[in-house]
Parts: C-alpha cells; sequence; structure tokens
C-alpha cells in the first residue's frame, strides 16, 4: 500500500538521527511487510474529526496519515480512562486518536502502536503517563511539557521523547494540534491522568 509505505518512510527519516528514537526504527521496518486488514472495524466518528485532516496539511506527514485513512477507513479512538473521566467538560469533544497499528489497529502488531493524537483548539491534554515507551512527531505547533522540564513550543520536525511513566502534557493554540505517536514496550495500559 503506497499510503502505507509513504507514511512509514516519513516517520522513518524524521527519526532519523535522534537517539532516543532509534530503537524504534526496527520495528518501523518491520511493520513495511506487515499487510493491513481490508476492514479496521466499525468506524467511531468522534466530534474531534472535525478538525482533521486541515490540522496536518502543511505537513507531508499529515498528508501521508490522510491518505493512508482514506485508503483503509476511519479507527478513531479515545482512551477509555479518559471517556469515563474527563479531565474537562470540553475534553471529549476535542480529543480523539487514529490508531494505524497495533495490538487492535488495522494492521496487527503487538510490540508497537502507532496513531494520530488530535486536539480541538484551545485543548489542554493533562499530564498523564503511561509504561509504554513514546515519540511524538507534532505536525504543526503546540506547547508540550515533561515531568522535570518547563513548557516549550514545538513546531513540525520536532522529535519528542517520553521515558516510560514519565509525565508529559501538551496544549494546542488557536489552531488544532495533531501529532504522530510510536509506543513501544509494555504498550497494552492505556494512559492514565496523572494526580498530584
Amino acid at each position: 500500500m503506497t499510503a502505507w509505505g509513504d507514511l512509514l518512510g516519513g516517520i522513518a527519516a524524521r527519526l532519523a538521527g535522534h537517539g532516543e528514537a532509534a530503537g524504534f526504527l526496527p520495528q518501523l521496518t518491520d511493520l513495511l511487510h506487515t499487510s493491513a486488514e481490508a476492514t479496521p472495524g466499525p468506524p467511531e466518528k468522534l466530534p474531534v474529526q472535525r478538525f482533521w485532516p486541515a490540522a496536518g496539511a502543511s505537513d507531508p506527514l499529515g498528508a501521508s496519515m490522510a491518505a493512508w485513512e482514506l485508503a483503509l477507513g476511519s479507527a478513531w479512538r479515545q482512551n477509555p480512562n479518559y471517556r469515563a473521566h474527563p479531565p474537562s467538560s470540553d475534553f471529549l469533544d476535542n480529543y480523539g486518536y487514529l490508531e494505524c497499528a497495533g495490538p487492535e489497529a488495522p494492521v496487527r502488531v503487538t510490540g508497537l502502536r502507532l496513531g494520530l493524537l488530535l486536539l480541538g483548539p484551545g485543548t489542554l491534554y493533562p499530564a498523564h503517563h503511561h509504561p509504554a515507551e513514546e515519540i511524538y512527531l507534532p505536525l504543526g505547533p503546540g506547547r508540550w511539557w515533561r515531568a522535570g522540564e518547563e513548557w516549550c513550543e514545538q513546531t513540525a520536525g520536532a522529535v519528542i521523547h517520553h521515558p516510560p511513566m514519565c509525565g508529559h502534557a501538551m496544549e494546542s493554540g488557536r489552531a488544532p494540534l495533531a501529532a504522530i505517536y510510536l509506543w513501544r514496550g509494555e504498550i497494552v495500559t492505556a494512559a492514565s491522568i496523572s494526580r498530584a
């Protein structure tokens, strides 16, 4: 599938030369040889989808992700922990993710998750953590925070690394925030909001 190869090639190119991300490259190579299922399951429409694909349109990785979604169909989701206990009254209207590869995704793999996080404008995704190691590749500007560091602006082209169980947060500005994510390690446990 051309869209899949373009997406994986673009991700690998962006990760090249980033020491913290190097461990993900062999798994990305393996994904090129993993076929997608024709039907990923019943699509769920989420309110945040109104911001996609415009949120990633200016980044080549965003265009590849949009082509992938169009070729295979939607597999948008929300973290069940956040659905049960939303961190704010409007969070679920402005949050969702599209999973491409993972245990329940169209490309079935057990050791990796690959997808797209999408936040509507002016949305804080509060401090949270998970046992998986994570890489984010923003497709546009947004503010990012990691435990022990200050908030900082990141733009398309950045590679953001979160070790396992490291608290982190992000916030969109006037525009939606879209970012490709990769998880490896203990990928079954969903993220939880960090409580002070």
